[in-house]
C-alpha cells in the first residue's frame, strides 16, 4: 500500500463565525485520508469559537479547536504550523471553501514534482451567500513576474512542503495586509511552484475580506515596505530589476490608497511609481488599475469613513 503523506491544514478564526462552519466542513469532508485539521480562534468577539466548537463536534476526533488572544494572522498560523505534524503544510482561511478532491489532487501533483515547493489551483469567486461569481484562472509560475511585477500566483488551498516552513520560519508576524506574498517571495527562494489546472476551491468576496475592506495607511503601504525590505537584504540584485518591483510596489498601493478613499496620497504613489518605471505609462494594465483602485468602493457600496 501507498503510504499517503500527512497533510496539516490550519485554520485562523477572526470575527468570522458567519462563515467558518461552511468553511472547516470543506475540508473535514475531504477524501484526503491522512489529513491533520487545526482551527484556531484568534480571540474573536464573535461566535465563532461556539461554531468551530459546533462542528467540529460533528467530526469527533477529525479536527481539534484551540483559542488564544488575539495575536493576528500570521503569527497564528506559524503557532499552529509548528504543533502540526504534517510533511505537507497548508491553510483555509475562514471565510473561503475547498471542493471536494482539492487536497487529493494537489497532494499528488506535489508527489510528481519533487523539484516543486508549493502547489496551487485555479479558484472560484463567490459572493457572501456562496453564489459562485466567476472563474479565476491562476497565471503559470513565472519568477520573473513574480519578482519583477509582484504577481502572486498562489491562491486559496495552496499546499507547501513543511522543509520550506522550517528553513523560512513562516509568515512574517510584522506584517499585517501582505505576509502571504512576502511569503511566498522567500518560498520561491527554495523551488517552483506549480500550477494544477482546475479549479479546486472558493474565494468568498464580502465587506469583510481582506482585498476589498478599507485599508489603514499602513497597510496600504505594507507592499512597499515589503519589496523594499527584499531587495535590501539581496544587494546583489541587479538595481534595474530591484527598482522595477519597487515601482510596481508603490502602484499596488496607490490603488490601495485609492479604495480607501484617500485620493492625495494614491496620486503620490502613482507619481512615486511612474517616475521609477515611466514605463507603467504605457501600460494598459495600469491604467486600468488606477480605475479600478478610484472606482471599486463606489462599486461595492462601501464609503466607510475610517
Amino acid at each position: 500500500m501507498t503510504v499517503l503523506p500527512k497533510v496539516s491544514i490550519v485554520t485562523p478564526a477572526y470575527n468570522q463565525g458567519e462563515y467558518l462552519a461552511a468553511a472547516m466542513r470543506s475540508v473535514l469532508t475531504q477524501d484526503y485520508a491522512n489529513l491533520e485539521y487545526l482551527v484556531i480562534d484568534d480571540g474573536s468577539s464573535d461566535d465563532s469559537l461556539a461554531v468551530a466548537q459546533a462542528v467540529a463536534a460533528e467530526f469527533p476526533d477529525r479536527v481539534k479547536v484551540q483559542t488564544q488572544a488575539n495575536a493576528g494572522q500570521a503569527e497564528t498560523l506559524n503557532r499552529g504550523w509548528a504543533v502540526c505534524q504534517g510533511e505537507i503544510l497548508g491553510y483555509l482561511s475562514s471565510d473561503d471553501v475547498l471542493l471536494p478532491g482539492a487536497v487529493s489532487r494537489l497532494v499528488a501533483s506535489l508527489q510528481r514534482r519533487p523539484d516543486v515547493s508549493l502547489v496551487y489551483a485555479d479558484f472560484w469567486l463567490i459572493d457572501p451567500a456562496g453564489n459562485r461569481l466567476r472563474q479565476v484562472q491562476a497565471p503559470e509560475f513565472d519568477r520573473r513576474a513574480m519578482l519583477e511585477n509582484l504577481v502572486c500566483a498562489p491562491g486559496v488551498g495552496a499546499l507547501f512542503r513543511r522543509e520550506v516552513f522550517d528553513a523560512t520560519g513562516g509568515w512574517d508576524p510584522r506584517r499585517r495586509q501582505v505576509p502571504d506574498f512576502e511569503f511566498w517571495l522567500r518560498v520561491a527562494e527554495r523551488g517552483d511552484f506549480l500550477r494544477v489546472p482546475f479549479c479546486l476551491s472558493e474565494y468568498r468576496i464580502h465587506e469583510g475580506s481582506a482585498s476589498y475592506r478599507v485599508m489603514p495607511v499602513a497597510r496600504a503601504e505594507e507592499i512597499v515596505a515589503v519589496i523594499q525590505g527584499h531587495w535590501a537584504a539581496r544587494p546583489e540584485t541587479p538595481p534595474a530589476l530591484a527598482r522595477r518591483s519597487v515601482a510596481r510596489a508603490h502602484g499596488l498601493s496607490g490603488k490601495n490608497h485609492a479604495q480607501s478613499g484617500r485620493p492625495w496620497q494614491s496620486l503620490r504613489h502613482y507619481l512615486q511609481a511612474f517616475s521609477l518605471r515611466p514605463g507603467l505609462l504605457l501600460e494598459l494594465g495600469m491604467w486600468r488599475q488606477i480605475a479600478v483602485g478610484f472606482l471599486r468602493r463606489a462599486y461595492f457600496g462601501r464609503r466607510v469613513k475610517e
